[in-house]
């Protein structure tokens, strides 16, 4: 289904699509705004495998945080896509601030 999102019932049907391609196990919740999907997976280090799924492929990375994790964005079925998964390795190192 091509949703267009431009209702909340929209983004709803866009989220049962979303479970019916990558699975309900899968997926602990999913927030569901007017405009776009945040997904958050059961487990976290499958979020990266799920966003590949949907095509999603720009990230962001949050490791100043504890734990770290990475957010990838992009748009599936016409819907901007949050998937929050794993940090990915990150070559520069975290410190506490202030020292």
């Amino acid at each position: 289904m091509a949703t267009k999102a431009g209702s909340l019932a929209d983004s709803a049907a866009g989220a049962a699509d979303l479970l019916a391609e990558v699975g309900d196990a899968r997926i602990k919740w999913v927030e569901v705004f007017r405009d776009h999907l945040v997904v958050h997976p059961a487990r976290l280090a499958e979020g990266a495998d799920i966003a590949a799924q949907l095509g999603i492929t720009v990230a962001t990375d949050y490791p100043a945080t504890k734990p770290g994790f990475t957010v990838w964005t992009g748009r599936w079925n016409g819907m901007e896509m949050f998937v929050y998964a794993e940090l990915r390795g990150t070559a520069r190192s975290i410190r506490a601030w202030p020292t």
